[in-house]
């Protein structure tokens, strides 16, 4: 860890529990908390990326803890919480950054793939955020919760198990910030667009280039958005700045949903 009397972080810092922390937004958040002076744990399937985080972490004048694992298994959210416990004495914030989707068309999807994404991207997230209320509950010095939905909420996306579960992930929001806003809790989340990440770049190998081509017609800013974009917006909701923001759904698109269809023809004409 790099220890500067400048960026060390502070005993009284907050605490946030990161998960699907191994790059992409969540890994560029991880950045921009220490930064801001948060002590981090970092949780995510690949442990050589949570480590790559974590020197980012520490090159930034922060600290961080990880624990690779699946949160599919049921013990996971427990042994996180209580690692943020024994490594830092509390919890302050948690974000739900871990998912998984592939192009998939409806008639050609197994139910086991069905059952695989809505655990991963819905179920997983009720699973820490309950773990984690209940740590910062009984803390009684409230929180933050950000989660990580996704602009196919709104129109399924590319596969229906995925734009299921993350229309789930926004109703749990809105669930979630009424009961525990008396608590002090404030629950919120992100839907982002077209973010050139490592699952989409996997998932549409061979369409990468026409997505960044269609981007630049089907977005108002024309370009698809950057890990970066995505996590300063849940940086911010994190933040004091976002004391008075609860149970809010914030497309991070580019604008991709307002662009008027006849718009977009045009421009392809």
């Amino acid at each position: 860890m790099t220890d500067s009397p400048v960026s060390r972080p502070r005993a009284n810092a907050p605490v946030s529990l990161l998960t699907g922390a191994s790059g992409g937004i969540v890994g560029a958040l991880a950045v921009l908390l220490a930064r801001a002076g948060h002590r981090l744990v970092l949780t995510g399937l690949d442990q050589p990326g949570l480590d790559a985080v974590a020197a980012d972490v520490a090159a930034a004048g922060g600290e961080a803890v990880t624990l690779a694992g699946d949160l599919r298994a049921r013990d996971l959210a427990q042994s996180l919480v209580d690692l943020a416990g024994e490594s830092y004495g509390r919890l302050d914030h948690l974000v739900t950054g871990a998912g998984a989707s592939r192009p998939m068309p409806l008639a050609e999807m197994e139910d086991d793939e069905w059952d695989r994404l809505v655990d991963i991207n819905l179920s997983a997230v009720f699973r820490i955020s309950k773990v984690a209320a209940r740590r910062m509950i009984g803390q009684g010095e409230g929180g933050s919760i950000v989660h990580i939905s996704s602009i196919a909420h709104s129109n399924g996306g590319a596969n229906l198990a995925y734009g299921s579960a993350k229309g789930g992930v926004a109703t749990l929001t809105y669930g979630m910030a009424q009961q525990l806003g008396p608590h002090g809790i404030r629950v919120n989340a992100v839907a982002p667009g077209i973010i050139d990440t490592p699952m989409v770049r996997n998932g549409f190998a061979r369409q990468f280039n026409a997505l960044v081509e269609g981007a630049a017609q089907r977005t108002p800013l024309g370009r698809l958005g950057r890990p970066e974009d995505v996590a300063n917006v849940i940086a911010f909701l994190l933040s004091d700045g976002a004391a008075f923001v609860t149970g809010a759904l914030i497309p991070v698109t580019g604008g991709i949903e307002i662009l008027s269809p006849i718009s977009t023809i045009a421009k392809g004409a």
